[in-house]
Parts: C-alpha cells; sequence; structure tokens
C-alpha cells in the first residue's frame, strides 16, 4: 500500500471517529498548593457554553468558552468579563473529550481555581481538582461546597484525594457537615504558602 493512499485512510478514519478522547493524568494537589498555584479564584455562575472550532496552522481542534457571572472575587484579580477557554467539546456531531476536565452547565455556580486561562488547555489549577460546584441546602438554605465528583467536601484537607477514591472525614467524625461555601472561602483566604519539599542531594 502506498503511503499516499495510507494517510487517506487514516485521515477517513479519523472523520468516521465522532468521539476523540484526549488522555491527561494529573495528580490532586495539596490545599495550600491548590490556592498558591491560581492566578485568581471566584465564585462564579455559568451565564453561556459553547464550542467550536479553533484553527492553529494546519491543525484544527475544538475549544469550549465558558462565560460566567462572577458573583465574588476571592483571590487576585480576574477580568471583567470572565470567560473560560478550554480544550474539548462538540461541535457538528464531533466531539473531542479531555479526560479529567470539568464539565459546566449553565446556570450552575462554582468556586473555580484559575491558572493559565489562555495559555492552559484546561485554565483551571490541576484540571477537574480546581473546579467546586456550589449546592444549596433545600432545608436550611445553606450553601455548601462539593468536589467536582459531586462528593460533599468535608474538609479543605480532602482536595488532595484522587476523584476515585472518597473521604473518610464523615466516618471519622459522625457529627461532621460538609463545609459551607462560605467556610471554604474563609479557609481559601486564609491560606499559607504552599508547602515546599526540601532539595534532595
Amino acid at each position: 500500500m502506498s503511503r499516499r493512499r495510507l494517510s487517506f485512510l487514516l485521515v477517513i478514519l479519523g472523520l468516521l471517529l465522532p468521539l476523540r478522547t484526549f488522555a491527561t493524568m494529573v495528580v490532586a494537589p495539596e490545599f495550600n498548593s491548590l490556592v498558591s498555584q491560581a492566578d485568581y479564584v471566584v465564585r462564579a455562575v455559568v451565564v453561556s457554553v459553547n464550542s467550536e472550532w479553533r484553527t492553529a496552522g494546519q491543525n484544527q481542534h475544538i475549544i469550549t468558552k465558558v462565560a460566567l457571572d462572577v458573583k465574588q472575587v476571592i483571590k487576585g484579580t480576574p477580568p471583567q468579563p470572565l470567560v473560560l477557554e478550554l480544550l474539548g467539546g462538540t461541535v457538528d456531531g464531533v466531539t473531542l473529550h479531555v479526560e479529567g476536565a470539568p464539565t459546566f452547565n449553565v446556570g450552575e455556580e462554582n468556586i473555580l481555581f484559575v491558572h493559565g486561562n489562555g495559555r492552559q488547555f484546561i485554565p483551571l489549577v490541576a484540571l477537574e481538582h480546581g473546579q467546586f460546584p456550589v449546592q444549596r441546602d433545600a432545608k436550611t438554605g445553606k450553601d455548601y461546597v462539593l468536589r467536582s465528583n459531586g462528593m460533599p467536601l468535608y474538609s479543605e484537607g480532602d482536595v488532595s484525594l484522587p476523584m476515585t477514591q472518597l473521604s473518610d472525614y464523615k466516618t471519622k467524625n459522625p457529627s461532621a457537615q460538609p463545609l459551607t461555601t462560605e467556610g471554604f472561602i474563609g479557609k481559601i483566604r486564609s491560606a499559607g504558602p504552599a508547602t515546599r519539599l526540601p532539595p534532595q542531594n
């Protein structure tokens, strides 16, 4: 088979695969590192989510623009308006999926640790580890913080757990309640510098 024919078949095969996956491997950061790596941290509501093709030289890829209504600036100085650009999305039936990337839906509220927007392929610290959805308790009217996997956040120390590992904080502390949004924001603002490992010999 000629090289030209092989290249043509590879192109056709790519067109026949509507779902493309971009694999990543991310280590969950410690809480202080999560805070210190963020350019800014905001509490924001998703206004719109729009995907489009982006051309870079001879290559094309899909990006998604997430427009946010910033309700509270927790750290740093975010631009206004704030629109996150993420690699991935769906356009004309073609999906580019980035494993470990956060998802955004219009109307949802999140606390976001933003880093490298416009420069990083996913502009959150440690991808999904930099997104914390806010959920309101219908009975108490209080807002609580979740991890991006939908599990309640009981302690800021739990941010360093892999998304596949459940926290045992509630088991060890049966009376514990999930962190309220204001409680989590307070811990972010009072966070110290990230722990630095001693130099190796």
